[in-house]
């Protein structure tokens, strides 16, 4: 018998050569808190149906970990596209993603209920109980793209012929053949959490649990956030506008050279944006405090910026204010779980000073700002004296702008929130979007690298923890926003490839985070890298691949 030697937490044995992945997987599965959905072999992420061969070093991941959490997601997209075919006899389209899912689009010439998506639902459900094999097929490019154009999928077909490989694997479940992009579960029965709700029209939204909600997600209740609602139909017309809705388009204006109109439009409709919330604001006399707020990389600084210009124009005087600045002396601050001084949450904010110090300038008295030194890691006043008059407004940007804690002496009649986010800004196929996670990560990663030196690896560590601090400290904020500002280009994928790409290839195959880095490289394989020359030193984009005429 031929035996090859498995290492598995440190621990060698010897298996049978060809065995199976998920027969190891079987026997460490008391390891796990959830059921192991997908493993990696020698660092590459690698289904539970493959054979192992050689000697080789194994993980696995459930999804609790960020390969399981998003081997997880691709498995329900899959389970949810499979059922709406059942169901209705037509495609889907994922739109966007959303916190705790993905707002989707049915394509019926026929408008759905909420009865069609609890079929859709149960069909889900019953593919979760038959428990089916999900499997991997290895097919020629060419032959792929054959098929998807005799079964009428174009949006399949046309986003293959931008990539090179000469072959690629489709996955089958049960008489359906799909692409995605990265490892899937190999069976329905691993994929029992998830819902489906009806928003109007045909729209829905499909949810899932993420890594920080794992437990709590059965008593998950989806509020319906119109406005968010809203920020997206905006966007849909935005892309509609520009002819553009997957990165097909977005390749045919690079390959031809023909972007920087798509450039100047997609700058013009943000800035339009822009203009209209300082037209608001002006309008109103008693807005005082302009209060804004997003996710990490969602370009806040650039946006609040903006934003004093044009308020400037309508003949206001903005007073920008940083909550960073108000952190409490390093030596002062609060432990964090480990055991290190807190920089996520409030508690790290002195609440009490930055209360006083607005409350007095609201009053119309001088007041010395604080300017916080992080290379001394204390507070540092301002020499000058600040003071308001009747046409200037606080422009408060930070990640707890929307706390009550930092404004409960402020009247809510004063106060206009502005919420930040990224949405999706474009899909690659009906099926395959560029999350707005993936988004702003890409982003942060260009920008780490450029301002600090940091390595692709080092960011993509420090993701996890960042998202859990967004869910935790930003997103419950969202439905208080006065106005849903969306900060995505649909060009920035084409420029961020071009920055981007060459730091996620420095990711090395022993690294930890070698498959994360694989599955955005993975992802860049269908947009086409584009110059940066004639994007705009006001653009935000400009605030993470550097150029940008806003100085801190």
């Amino acid at each position: 018998m031929s035996v090859i030697k498995v290492t598995y937490k440190n621990k060698e044995t010897e298996y049978e050569r060809g065995i199976l992945v998920s027969e190891i997987a079987e026997k460490v599965k008391e390891d796990y808190k959830y059921d192991i959905l997908a493993s990696t072999v020698n660092n590459r992420l690698t289904s539970l149906d493959d054979k192992l061969t050689r000697d080789c070093v194994i993980d696995f991941f459930d999804i609790s970990s960020v390969i399981g959490s998003n081997v997880y997601e691709r498995g329900v997209f899959f389970l949810f596209c499979k059922s709406v075919k059942d169901v209705l006899n037509c495609d889907v389209k994922l739109l966007h993603s959303l916190d705790k899912g993905v707002y989707a689009e049915i394509l019926t010439n026929n408008l759905i209920s909420e009865v069609t998506v609890e079929k859709i639902k149960i069909q889900m459900r019953h593919l979760v109980e038959d428990c089916i094999p999900i499997s991997k097929i290895m097919v020629s490019r060419i032959e792929a793209i054959d098929y998807y154009s005799k079964i009428n999928q174009e949006d399949k077909s046309n986003s293959l012929r931008y990539i090179s490989n000469s072959s690629i694997s489709l996955y089958k479940l049960d008489d359906t053949l799909d692409y995605f992009y990265g490892v899937l579960p190999n069976n329905t029965k691993l994929l029992d959490k998830f819902n489906v709700k009806y928003l109007k029209e045909n729209k829905v939204v499909l949810l899932m649990p993420n890594m920080n909600d794992i437990d709590s997600f059965d008593d998950y209740k989806f509020v319906k956030n119109e406005k968010m609602l809203e920020a997206i139909k905006q966007n849909d017309d935005y892309l509609n506008s520009l002819d553009i809705s997957t990165s097909v388009e977005l390749n045919k204006a690079i390959s031809t050279g023909n972007y920087d109109d798509l450039i100047r439009v997609s700058e013009a409709l943000q800035n339009n944006e822009l203009l209209e919330i300082s037209e608001r604001i002006s309008k109103n006399k008693d807005l005082k405090v302009i209060l804004i707020t997003g996710p990490s990389s969602s370009g806040k600084t650039t946006t609040s910026k903006k934003l004093t210009l044009f308020l400037k124009s309508k003949g206001l005087k903005p007073i920008p204010i940083s909550v960073d600045d108000f952190y409490v002396d390093l030596k002062d601050r609060v432990l964090d779980e480990n055991g290190q001084p807190e920089k996520e949450r409030i508690e790290a904010i002195d609440t009490n000073q930055f209360n006083k110090k607005i409350s007095e300038l609201l009053n119309n008295k001088e007041v010395y700002l604080p300017k916080y030194n992080f290379i001394t890691g204390k507070q540092e006043l301002s020499e000058k004296a600040t003071k308001m008059d009747e046409k200037s407004v606080l422009i408060i940007e930070g990640i707890h702008a929307f706390n009550e804690q930092l404004t409960e002496m402020i009247p809510d009649k004063n106060k206009f929130k502005i919420y930040i986010c990224p949405l999706t800004p474009l899909n690659i196929d009906n099926h395959n979007l560029f999350k707005s996670t993936d988004n702003r990560l890409l982003r942060r990663i260009v920008r780490d690298n450029r301002s600090r030196g940091a390595s692709a690896s080092v960011t993509l560590e420090t993701w996890k923890n960042v998202r859990k601090a967004e869910d935790e400290i930003i997103l419950p904020y969202l439905k208080d926003a006065d106005y849903l500002l969306n900060t995505s280009l649909v060009y920035e994928l084409g420029v961020l490839k071009t920055y981007a790409e060459p730091l996620l290839f420095s990711v090395m195959e022993d690294d930890p985070n070698y498959d994360e880095a694989i599955r955005l490289i993975n992802l860049f394989r269908m947009i086409l890298g584009m110059p940066s020359d004639n994007v705009p030193s006001d653009s935000i984009i400009r605030e993470f691949i550097g150029g940008s005429c806003f100085k801190d």
